[in-house]
């Protein structure tokens, strides 16, 4: 769907029309869940705050001001959610345990076991980094934001949105590199 198909909705849906809103859920709900899920690392706090985002989303609509894509925004607003829960919940570890994928059914047990011992070893090291560096991480490379985007999203420079992916980057390959070598 366009981001013309979701300002129309966005529209709709500021005139209470819950069709749109239905819509809109059903369109964006699944993906705002992974980002917060990801950053929250609870299923249950998860359901609630893709819930609180989606209420934000039907109260605010109308406030859109389309200066980005309606997409940030909504990601925004689950952004900012998420890390209201964090600073709220004190806690630092947050991996994201989706960017390898779930094993083939058709390798063998011994090629499963290490594609599980990856995403164990992956998630440990996401887990190392701190929720401004996986945010970064995730809407890029799980979710397809820009950097500029991104920026928008979580409230902070385009520099600020480079520096984080940098420094989550090597980060990320040093904690990896110390499982591989420990």
């Amino acid at each position: 769907m366009s981001d013309d198909d979701d300002r129309r909705l966005l529209e709709r849906i500021a005139r209470r029309d819950r069709v749109a809103f239905e819509t809109f859920f059903r369109l964006h709900g699944s993906s705002v869940h992974r980002f917060v899920r990801d950053l929250v690392r609870d299923d249950g706090l998860a359901e609630e705050l893709t819930s609180d985002v989606m209420v934000e989303v039907w109260r605010n609509a109308g406030k859109f001001g389309g200066r980005s894509r309606a997409r940030t925004w909504v990601f925004g607003i689950a952004h900012h959610k998420a890390v209201d829960a964090l600073r709220k919940r004190r806690s630092t570890v947050v991996p994201l345990d989706d960017l390898i994928g779930m094993s083939s059914d058709a390798e063998g047990p011994e090629a499963a076991a290490l594609r599980a011992d990856d995403r164990r070893e992956l998630g440990e090291a996401l887990a190392s980094l701190s929720p401004e560096h996986r945010a970064v991480l995730e809407l890029t490379y799980v979710e397809g934001f820009s950097q500029k985007e991104i920026a928008e999203i979580v409230a902070c420079p385009v520099p600020t949105v480079k520096t984080r992916a940098f420094y989550a980057k090597q980060r990320l390959r040093d904690a990896l590199a110390t499982a591989e070598h420990p």
